[in-house]
């Protein structure tokens, strides 16, 4: 609901409304109807007036104006996918990596969306007066939207001592909301196999989730770019049927920021140090310090990419460089 969003402190990832309110909107205003009706933000069914033109709707003012879907962004890139696979997967990794983003964001206010679909994430220019911007490898910002099904845990931490006992005859999956919990992870990995034109593999395989499923029943994706594997791992590791095993959504970002800017396998295999088993202590120090060598000269590059960048004026940083800039500050 409304509510549920404007309890959520501002983030670059989740859309922000000034206001709100319920209007007649001319049909010819409103987008095309594709295959389903179209609702509401309350979920309820729009409904006609007496001279069959208007259409009550909830009318959102916001900052943001997105100018497509990711949807569309996906529909468009087909052709792209198939002539270019390592760009366009490389920009499903950036887009995944800004939802990741987003939802982290909500989990210590304990929201889940409960409706992570293509359909309800909104592509932003991130740069609208650079004219490259449109080149760039990160295809937009990222804007999460629709929060009609999203469900709040309300923290016990605050209630008091009579709340509590009553709370104490619920069962335990009502109380913890451990039923949504995992949810947008589970949604995140299906939306995985949809960004790269592949289908929802629980509506092609109905029957996965009437069993105790595992990743061997999971279908794979075609290996087309360097990204390929890694996402179809973490399609794996979000998709597990236990919730309890089910990776966080923290681990899935930190998951994509090393499959965009590494370090990568050869690293470790071309100084002999196996990522791989058991470590000795030895084996664990010197990996540490190849991580902190490599770590230090990433930073070091890039400090170095934004002082040349600083003489020219007419190219400013990217989404991805900030992207970037966010993963080596924090490592």
């Amino acid at each position: 609901s409304l509510a549920v969003r404007q309890s959520l402190p501002i983030h670059f990832n989740i859309q922000q409304d000034c206001g709100h309110f319920l209007a007649d909107v001319p049909t010819c205003l409103l987008p095309p109807i594709r295959k389903t009706k179209r609702k509401t933000q309350k979920g309820s069914k729009s409904s006609i007036n007496t001279s069959g033109r208007l259409k009550s709707r909830v009318v959102v003012i916001t900052r943001e104006v997105p100018f497509q879907t990711v949807a569309d962004f996906v529909h468009e890139g087909v052709t792209r996918h198939a002539q270019n696979p390592e760009l366009y997967e490389r920009q499903v990794c950036l887009l995944l990596l800004q939802l990741c983003s987003g939802l982290e964001h909500m989990k210590p206010y304990h929201v889940t969306h409960c409706d992570i679909r293509m359909e309800n994430l909104l592509l932003v220019q991130s740069q609208p007066s650079n004219p490259s911007a449109s080149n760039a490898t990160c295809p937009a910002r990222l804007i999460i939207s629709n929060f009609s099904q999203a469900k709040q845990k309300s923290a016990l931490v605050t209630a008091d001592p009579g709340t509590l006992r009553n709370q104490s005859r619920l069962a335990p999956e009502i109380v913890t909301a451990t039923q949504y919990r995992k949810c947008d992870e589970f949604q995140t990995g299906i939306l995985i196999y949809e960004l790269l034109h592949r289908p929802n593999p629980f509506e092609e395989t109905p029957e996965l989730k009437e069993r105790e499923y595992t990743w061997a029943d999971l279908p794979l994706l075609p290996v087309r770019s360097l990204y390929s594997q890694g996402l179809q791992q973490l399609a794996r590791l979000l998709l597990t049927v236990n919730p309890s095993e089910r990776i966080r959504m923290s681990e899935a970002r930190a998951c994509l920021q090393c499959l965009l800017w590494g370090p990568r396998e050869d690293l470790f295999q071309a100084l002999g140090c196996s990522s791989a088993g058991p470590l000795s202590g030895s084996t664990a120090s010197h990996r540490e310090a190849t991580l902190q060598n490599w770590l230090d000269l990433k930073r070091t590059l890039m400090m170095i990419k934004f002082a040349e960048r600083s003489l020219d004026t007419a190219c400013g940083v990217s989404l991805e460089d900030w992207l970037c800039c966010q993963y080596l500050a924090f490592a």
